[in-house]
């Protein structure tokens, strides 16, 4: 650290100045040879001299600052006995002079700090070391210890230490050399206590119990003889082989269960069967077919508990044979009936060929479906159901197809029809108010369309609801806009009692009411905004009228006393309030009050401004006496009188034209802004003003 202090010496030497002394300290805190500064002495010191009794003051403090930064390393409590001698000695030394103490004593402090601070580090570690020691010795006399144990500790040392202490590690070398012997004989009983688990598993998975019931018991045996294992891979193996033993106990349980099961099975077929030899109303096709498949499945069921299987056989033979009979007896009948169905059948058949060719078409349908009730009630002819149904069949299908052409080209023109009048439907469901005449065309159109058959009258409903949809709404719309509109004239007729606060309101109304379009309300609302215009108009005129009094007052006020300025006087002035309406009579006020207050630069931009004003005063009087023809002469009217025959009047409409262009409004605008002036030009263009005004 480079520290450097400079001291202001007030005592004078022999040539009665003071000198600037430098004290500079070296890399360390340490100070250098080259020290300048002022001997006590009635001779003046060279520039960089220092007394001798200074420098061996210096020189005993700084050699204790150095003693106390290289301590040696030694036991906590001479280390402390150390520090404090060293303390006292420099306490007990001969101070040097104040300029240079503070220096050394900072030095001196920050070595304190330093070694105090080693002291703590010290005293913290012997305390880690203890604790580690008595940690260790508690661990190698467990006998539960892991190496994950001794892993830990020595994690904890380096953490708390730097570095495993060397007898910490010799300490326990003896327990890792076990645990290590003891981690390899369990590796190798865990391998192949894996192994044996695994093909238990395999052989546990197989559908074939027996190599598993061959094996498990050699498997088991072999597993005990492994002593070194750790207790979850003991848990593991005796889950594994508890699900093996499971695997046959369920192998000997299903066997015995597949048997009674199969006499359950064998039971429900005998019962099936008895059912069906007991049903009141029997079908005898289906029992049939049942019968078969019950007699197959019967061939599939597997052997039964020896004590059941005369029982059960002996059960099935009589069912079967019984319904088996039945069976038989009614096949027999229905061969008879079927031939004396075919015969009716051939009978209707021939009704219905006659009735093919009909074109009576509702009558011939009805008989068609009378034919094939009686059709239905007949029962099956046997092998000569098909044929005869086929030709039934074809002549339904010959009257029916041609009944279907008929109506189907009949259904075409209605689908054309009903397509169109469905179209005006749609049309009229948009119509829009805008669409009056339209709306009258479309109830014509759709009666001159033609008939729609069956859908005729739901159109018509749908297209009447359409239509008196729109009137009603067009009804609807009409009033609610009158409404509307006498409601906004009212509003506007009572806002003409304040124009100028509700201007932007009336604006909105008239928007509004153009919009509306209503032609009921129009000459009501033309006359409330002619009203309002008016109204507006004249409040305008009050408030220009009011404005112009009012700032002729300040212009009055402020030319009397630019009249005295003028003149040289010297007066108390106040401008009046109202002058800050006025942007250009308020900017002259201040002048005249800086120039009363001797500010030639104010004086001299005074009178620029009352050039300027001139010339602004002297512009509008003379654009509104044109406007008014104040200005013109008789001579000069005769003039223009000649030149505009001559020119067919065209010249003097166009000077009209653009006299006009000229708005006197904007001019009076201008003119409450035109300046100040002395009090007789101001009034002198009053006056003209005035005058051209009144003929405007």
């Amino acid at each position: 650290m480079n520290n450097a202090i400079q001291f202001y010496n007030k005592s004078p030497g022999k040539s009665g100045k003071c000198r600037f002394i430098s004290l500079t300290g070296g890399q360390g805190g340490k100070f250098g040879e080259n020290v300048m500064i002022e001997e006590n002495s009635s001779q003046p010191l060279a520039v960089g001299e220092v007394a001798s009794e200074t420098k061996e003051q210096l020189k005993v403090r700084e050699n204790l600052c150095r003693a106390m930064g290289n301590i040696p390393a030694m036991a906590p409590e001479a280390f402390r006995s150390e520090i404090a001698r060293i303390r006292a000695e420099y306490d007990s030394s001969t101070p040097p002079p104040p300029e240079y103490a503070e220096l050394l004593d900072k030095q001196f402090a920050e070595a304190v700090k330093a070694a105090e601070s080693r002291v703590a580090d010290m005293e913290l570690r012997q305390e880690n070391f203890k604790k580690l020691e008595a940690e260790l010795r508690k661990l190698l006399e467990d006998e539960l210890l892991v190496g994950s144990d001794l892993d830990k500790f020595d994690a904890e040392c380096v953490k708390l230490l730097g570095a495993l202490p060397p007898e910490f590690a010799a300490a326990a070398a003896p327990a890792r050399e076990r645990l290590a012997a003891e981690e390899a004989l369990q590796a190798a009983d865990t391998a192949r206590a894996e192994a044996l688990m695994e093909e238990l598993k395999t052989l546990t998975a197989a559908e074939d119990v027996a190599p598993l019931r061959e094996r498990k018991s050699a498997i088991d045996t072999e597993f005990k003889a492994l002593l070194h294992l750790p207790q979850p891979v003991r848990k593991r193996f005796q889950e594994t082989s508890h699900k093996a033993s499971q695997k046959i106990s369920q192998f000997f349980e299903e066997l015995d269960l597949a048997r009674w099961e199969s006499y359950t099975l064998k039971q429900d077929v005998c019962a099936k069967i008895e059912a069906m030899n007991s049903a009141e109303t029997p079908d005898y096709v289906k029992f049939a077919k049942e019968l078969q498949e019950l007699r197959e499945r019967w061939k599939t069921l597997g052997a039964v508990p020896k004590e059941k299987n005369e029982e059960i056989n002996a059960r099935f033979l009589e069912s079967s044979r019984q319904l088996q009979h039945k069976v038989d007896e009614f096949f027999s009948n229905r061969r008879q009936e079927r031939k004396q169905a075919a015969a009716d059948k051939q009978t209707l058949v021939e009704e219905a060929e006659k009735l093919a060719a009909s074109t009576e078409w509702n009558v011939t349908a009805a008989a068609f479906k009378e034919l094939q009730a009686k059709w239905k009630s007949i029962p099956r002819a046997g092998n000569d159901e098909n044929e005869l149904y086929r030709k039934f069949r074809a002549a339904a299908d010959a009257f029916f197809n041609a009944r279907s052409a008929y109506f189907t080209e009949r259904d075409k023109k209605f689908a054309v029809i009903i397509e169109k009048k469905e179209a005006l439907i749609a049309e009229a469901e948009a119509l829009t108010q805008n669409d009056f005449r339209r709306a009258r065309q479309l109830r014509e159109e759709f009666r001159n369309a033609g008939n729609a058959g069956k859908s005729e009258n739901a159109l018509y409903e749908r297209l009447k609801a359409a239509l008196d949809k729109f009137f009603d709404e067009r009804r609807a719309a009409f009033t609610e806009k009158e409404n509307e509109s006498r409601t906004l004239i009212a509003e506007l007729e009572q806002l003409a009692a304040d124009p100028a606060a509700n201007t932007a309101r009336a604006r909105e109304i008239k928007t509004r009411l153009q919009e509306l379009d209503c032609r009921e309300t129009a000459a009501a609302a033309k006359k409330a905004a002619e009203t309002f215009e008016t109204a507006l108009s004249e409040n305008r005129k009050k408030e220009t009228r009011a404005k112009g009094d009012l700032g002729r007052e300040v212009a009055r006020e402020l030319a009397a006393a630019l009249d005295k300025l003028l003149a040289g006087e010297k007066f108390e002035f106040t401008p009046p309030a109202a002058a800050e309406m006025f942007p250009k009579l308020s900017g002259s006020a201040k002048l005249i009050a800086a120039a009363l207050a001797d500010d030639a630069k104010a004086l001299e931009k005074l009178n620029r401004q009352l050039a300027a004003a001139r010339q602004e005063h002297e512009r509008i009087c003379t654009e509104l006496e044109k406007l008014s023809g104040a200005g013109e002469n008789e001579e000069e009217n005769l003039a223009a009188a000649l030149q505009a025959a001559i020119m067919g009047n065209f010249a003097k409409d166009e000077a009209k034209a653009a006299a006009k262009a000229i708005d006197p409004n904007k001019l009076a605008s201008d003119y409450l802004n035109a300046g100040l002036l002395p009090a007789e030009e101001l009034e002198s263009s009053y006056n003209r003003f005035d005058a051209a005004m009144s003929k405007l």
